[in-house]
């Protein structure tokens, strides 16, 4: 999808850019001895782990890979094993085990909820609902459409047993309060302006562990080392002065700084399926450029879009300094929101 000069288009100047979806999940390479490549993070799933993927749930469930597969000591039991992290999971590889065993997923669940809540959550509500389960191994009972989700799609082996009841939490990635609870391997979050059955998200515990691990703790928030393996960042271009990328909403970006002509990749969050979106950029001037009404970019069924590319040209080198890109939904309002540092 291609801009020119639009009606929103308040400077003198045009600024050329090409908007295009990079290529779904199903489109990832797949090599000759069993890997498959996803392009919308670079990484390869191959063996047991592209198995496991393939057969429990894949992308809905699991989400795209975001490492190559590593060694790592182990936060339960401190052994070293080979893993994996995806968005919403990380795979560990048991070959001690029989198959389907040789595969399991880190206790996420656990550790977050643990060190969010380390006397138990406030406001928690147990389900007694007809329908409803107790779990006597941990006393905590599930019910209506989040027992349903549980039964559904892996129970035991891919969520683990309820280690909370529900109740109500400000989400860490949109601010907004939703309906949750607590399970060993997940996060089960109500989302009743979505059908079913996207009603019932799952938090992305897998990219949040991988970032505690491996970029927070780094200096500067860069990636690699600690604990075996992790990204170690390209450097980026200087920030020309002044020049604040902090404030995403709902976004995010490989890159927060760009040379004019240079590429980025983008993604948002927290849209309704299947709604219209507009978009447009914000100049470092506070002009503004773009859709002037929604168009069908396509919402992922987690309420996600994208990741999409960016290609900027010379002209954006006219503009140097903090700009942003905007994402509304039609029908949510909601705003997705990511800055980014254009420099000459």
């Amino acid at each position: 999808m291609t801009f020119g000069k639009s009606r929103w288009l308040a400077t003198g100047a045009a600024f050329a850019f090409v908007l295009t979806a990079l290529p779904a999940a199903s489109s990832g390479t797949v090599h000759a001895q069993g890997g498959r490549t996803f392009p919308e993070t670079g990484k390869t799933v191959s063996g047991r782990f592209l198995d496991y993927w393939n057969t429990h749930g894949a992308l809905s469930q699991q989400g795209y890979p975001i490492t190559d597969s590593m060694q790592e000591v182990s936060d339960t039991d401190g052994k070293t094993y080979t893993v994996q992290y995806f968005e919403r999971a990380v795979f560990e590889l048991h070959p001690e085990n029989q198959q389907p065993y040789d595969v399991l997923l880190s206790l996420l669940g656990n550790f977050l909820y643990k060190q969010k809540y380390p006397s138990g959550a406030p406001g928690q509500q147990s389900n007694t609902t007809g329908n409803s389960r107790l779990f006597p191994e941990t006393g905590r009972r599930v019910g209506g459409i989040f027992l349903d989700y549980w039964n559904t799609h892996g129970a035991l082996s891919q969520q683990g047993y309820p280690i909370s009841e529900e109740f109500n939490e400000v989400s860490d990635l949109d601010g907004k309060t939703y309906r949750v609870q607590y399970f060993e391997r997940a996060v089960f979050e109500y989302h009743p302006e979505n059908q079913a059955p996207y009603n019932v998200l799952l938090s992305q515990l897998g990219k949040f562990r991988y970032s505690q691990k491996y970029i927070a703790r780094q200096p500067g928030g860069g990636g690699g080392g600690g604990g075996g393996g992790g990204v170690v960042p390209t450097p980026a271009p200087p920030k020309p002065a002044g020049c604040d990328v902090s404030g995403n909403k709902n976004g995010a970006s490989d890159k927060t700084t760009v040379h004019a002509g240079e590429s980025m990749k983008i993604a948002g969050a927290g849209f309704t399926p299947g709604e219209p979106i507009s978009y447009w950029f914000t100049l470092p001037s506070g002009d503004v450029f773009g859709t002037a009404h929604p168009v069908a970019l396509s919402v992922n069924p987690n309420g996600t879009i994208g990741p999409y590319n960016i290609e900027t040209d010379a002209s954006f080198a006219q503009a140097p300094g903090r700009w942003a890109i905007t994402f509304q939904g039609a029908y949510s309002n909601n705003q997705a929101i990511i800055y980014f540092c254009i420099v000459p």
